[in-house]
């Protein structure tokens, strides 16, 4: 069975779509889901199925809206695909704090003009040392003076067109070791 991380968009940030990952972790497994595993309180699973990922996101959005009455859009990565978009940064020369570092997650690559659209934005901006990437169906951000008050906190990033979420450093690298640990 593959091994398959699901990033849950927007979940227990501030009093908005609260769910226990306890809950979910049970949704889950009660769905047919093997090994599920959860970090910290943000929706990020890790599990294993022999679903091809949409399904696996499909199912989970399905799965926890029926179960729980959340609902969310779910990103689903391979290990694999995780490992690439990290080594992919290219902000590892600058970026010196995990926390203010983000890893932005993508359902798919945006249409060009969708993309432009959301950069022509970010370019009104004021930048202070903030940077950002794309990279297919990933975005990166450097924000050296704290992700809350980093002009890119206001973009709306829905307006790429497709599913986003987004981790700091430090859970994007927890999950690749979650999902590389034993089986």
């Amino acid at each position: 069975m593959a091994i398959h991380i699901a990033l849950l968009r927007g979940v227990n940030l501030g009093s908005h779509r609260r769910v226990a990952m306890a809950d979910v972790r049970g949704a889950l497994a009660a769905e047919g889901f093997d090994g599920v595993a959860t970090h910290l309180q943000s929706g990020n699973v890790v599990l294993r199925s022999p679903l091809a990922p949409t399904e696996v996101g499909r199912t989970i959005e399905r799965s926890l809206a029926e179960r729980l009455g959340l609902t969310t859009t779910v990103i689903v990565r391979s290990p694999e695909e995780l490992a690439a978009a990290i080594d992919a940064d290219p902000f590892r020369a600058i970026a010196t704090d995990p926390a203010r570092h983000v890893l932005g997650f993508l359902s798919a690559a945006p249409e060009p003009r969708a993309r432009a659209d959301v950069e022509r934005i970010i370019a009104g901006l004021p930048a202070d040392g903030d940077r950002h990437a794309f990279a297919g169906a990933h975005f990166y951000l450097w924000c050296p003076n704290g992700i809350s008050s980093s002009p890119y906190f206001k973009v709306r990033w829905d307006l790429l067109g497709v599913g986003v979420t987004q981790r700091n450093w430090n859970t994007a690298t927890a999950l690749l070791h979650m999902a590389d640990g034993p089986d």
